[in-house]
């Protein structure tokens, strides 16, 4: 591992050299400064690993985060403070949205075995290769990307939190760029969307997923196969109906579909969205409302529309061992919809820990790393049979 550059920045000296010896011990190559002034002397392209302290004199961490994104680097970072942890996940999320890979935060003090922990999670083979805002795809590429099959989707495994039984899969798209490698949707679906092509996405997702499912249903795998709508979509009176005879045509069973919506979705047209979702619902599609505490109106869309499930996402999941503040919006968000009569959905399940959580706190059902990564059609059964024999 000694060929994978780490920097580390920390105006407290001894701290910085505490990280650096922690990487070291893990065969890391290891620079460090706990000056933020001389970071842009030290940094290379090449650099696989940064270790950030937020706030430090001369040049805080967010200065370096925009000097990062403005010179396209491809390093994941570790953020790290034992200030405002609200700061902490702030700078994730910015990061995040410049395409910048965040390794994880780390509230100091932290143990060697927590700065171990987030370290091994570094990939060389695997580490994502962060898309800027100029490798965006250009409509031109999203259509000859539909038009080639170069997009697809992946299966990702979902469990009941209980007894661990495989109870569904979440159809995930993906798209392999024949140059740029793997794009995330977070860059081409609002793109897509904003030019009135998520349709034909949107129509690829829901009947390849669909299709799938009826295969597996006709070799006796019952189920169920959780879809994600764009908002875009709800404006077509007929799709029920549409995704009803679909159905039926490739011999999937409707009670094993779920159809997610996002809350933030809800927002604009009111009661056309209401008008499909509920027709959904009475045609025996299930509801999810998705990325549940991350929109405005939460319990408003609750109330307004028929959801037969609630899927807390993922940001508060990852966080809730460490955060009290995520564990407590998890905790009330499942005695809320169980109040409401809804199942609940954990995504974001990255280890034992968090499982053995959510299992205490009463939810129902969950996905993530910890169970699976999203997997190729060919490989869910197989992966199945193995889950369930352990």
């Amino acid at each position: 591992m000694n060929d994978i550059k780490l920097l580390v920045v920390d105006d407290e000296t001894d701290f910085a050299e505490f990280v650096a010896e922690v990487a070291m011990g893990m065969g890391f190559d290891v620079s460090l400064t706990d000056n933020s002034t001389k970071f842009t002397t030290l940094y290379t392209p090449d650099t696989n690993i940064i270790i950030l302290d937020l706030f430090m004199p001369g040049v805080d961490g967010i200065e370096l985060l925009r000097f990062l994104y403005n010179n396209a680097s491809k390093a994941s970072l570790i953020f790290m403070s034992g200030k405002d942890q609200y700061v902490l996940h702030s700078a994730q999320k910015l990061a995040l949205e410049q395409g910048i890979s965040v390794l994880g935060i780390l509230q100091k003090p932290f143990r060697a075995e927590e700065l171990e922990y987030v370290l091994a999670k570094y990939d060389r083979q695997s580490a994502p290769q962060a898309v800027r805002k100029h490798e965006t795809p250009s409509l031109d590429e999203i259509r000859q990307a539909i038009a080639q099959n170069e997009v697809y989707l992946e299966y990702q495994p979902q469990i009941n939190i209980a007894d661990q039984k495989v109870i569904g899969v979440e159809a995930l798209l993906r798209w392999t760029h024949p140059t740029k490698g793997e794009i995330p949707p977070s860059f081409f679906i609002p793109i897509a969307e904003e030019n009135g092509m998520i349709s034909d996405i949107s129509e690829f997702v829901t009947k390849t997923a669909i299709q799938q499912l009826g295969i597996w249903n006709s070799n006796g795998h019952d189920f169920r196969m959780s879809i994600n709508f764009s908002p875009k979509i709800l404006d077509d009176l007929d799709m029920p109906e549409k995704l009803a005879q679909h159905a039926t045509n490739c011999g999937a069973n409707i009670s094993k579909i779920m159809v997610e919506v996002t809350e933030t979705s809800l927002m604009s047209d009111v009661t056309q969205y209401m008008d499909i979702l509920a027709r959904l619902r009475m045609k025996g599609f299930r509801l999810a409302i998705d990325d549940f505490g991350t929109g405005f109106s939460s319990l408003q869309q609750l109330v307004r529309a028929p959801f037969s499930e609630l899927k807390i996402d993922q940001v508060f999941v990852r966080k809730m061992i460490t955060d009290k503040d995520c564990r407590t919006i998890v905790e009330i968000s499942i005695l809320l919809a169980h109040k409401m009569g809804m199942k609940v959905i954990a995504e974001g399940i990255q280890d034992e820990n968090i499982w053995k959580l959510l299992k205490n706190l009463g939810c129902d059902e969950g996905q993530g790393f910890w169970i699976s990564k999203a997997l190729p059609a060919k490989e869910v059964i197989q992966w199945i049979d193995n889950w369930s024999s352990k």
